[in-house]
């Protein structure tokens, strides 16, 4: 497919060549992160009400892609490729504009490249394959799911979907960034691998929790996010970890959730509980005290 780009057209959104914008979620930490048989990394996405929004505008006076911010160059490296992928000859300007902090394990980087994609496909009315974008996201960086809808297993260095596993009731997150920012490729080269015998453990704890999702059994959810908060201690840990599971056992939260590669830690709080009010406020009141900047979002499903 080659796109012909019409230069009166430039500037009609819905239109080839008109402005085109998308969006997608952050996340909050992971559900699940460890490995699978024979020794695979993948992850649990767990989107968030956060939002990476993008707007691509196509001006065929250039000859590259501008980009704002101007240090978002994963997202213009990304936009160029799409651009290559599909014969236009043109270059364009990029716009960002993200809700997500950088470098606390929320998806930041994943989200920017999904809403920048998005933004072109809108621009040309591309239908971009999510096969497509996961190829082309893959050499870039390492990946989170978000482009697909609801919660889904991903193998995040392989840019793969491993297992669609649905939705969730809405849950509240209360969380705090308990770390300096961490860079995400770097620690992930760097880290120390996880033992391959533990590939059976982090087995059960993927069917445990593609039961739970299934089933909407929330407490069997935050069981397996606090279990997997605990197992990534060893790779990377976070410093408070131990009085937010007691916060959590206080405010009756269901359990930890936690950026594996990040610094973000929260409680899984279910927002159809009676007392989902008076519980947000103890669990910030007490976060509070772990003198830490607070982080508070709600589980989304859409992508």
């Amino acid at each position: 497919m080659t796109i012909h780009l019409l230069t009166s057209e430039a500037t009609r959104p819905g239109r080839a060549g008109g402005v085109g914008r998308g969006r997608a979620p952050g996340t909050f930490g992971e559900l699940l992160q460890g490995i699978l048989r024979p020794s695979t990394d993948f992850l649990v996405t767990f989107p968030v009400d956060l939002y990476v929004e993008a707007a691509f505008e196509p001006d065929p006076q250039l000859d590259q892609v501008i980009v704002s911010p101007p240090h978002k160059a994963k997202s213009q490296r990304l936009a160029t490729a799409l651009l290559s992928h599909y014969g236009a000859h043109t270059g364009g300007w990029l716009m960002i504009n993200s809700a997500l902090p950088e470098g606390k394990g929320m998806a930041s980087s994943t989200a920017d490249l999904v809403a920048t994609a998005r933004a072109v496909d809108a621009a040309f009315r591309l239908h971009l394959p999510n096969r497509l974008l996961q190829r082309l996201m893959a050499e870039i960086e390492p990946s989170d799911g978000v482009m697909h809808p609801g919660i889904t297993a991903f193998f995040h260095r392989e840019v793969r979907l491993h297992r669609r596993m649905g939705a969730l009731p809405q849950l509240t997150i209360a969380g705090i960034d308990d770390g300096e920012s961490v860079d995400t490729i770097a620690f992930n080269r760097s880290r120390k691998p996880i033992p391959p015998h533990w590939a059976d453990r982090y087995g059960q704890l993927l069917d445990e929790l593609t039961a739970a999702v299934r089933d909407g059994d929330l407490t069997a959810v935050g069981r397996v996010s606090a279990a997997s908060a605990r197992l990534f201690q060893t790779f990377n840990p976070k410093p408070h970890l131990a009085e937010v599971e007691e916060i959590c056992r206080a405010v009756g939260g269901l359990g930890t959730v936690v950026g594996h590669s990040g610094t973000c830690l929260g409680i899984l709080l279910a927002r159809d509980h009676p007392r989902h009010g008076a519980n947000l406020a103890h669990a910030l009141k007490e976060l509070e005290g772990l003198r830490r900047p607070l982080i508070v979002c709600r589980s989304t499903s859409k992508p």
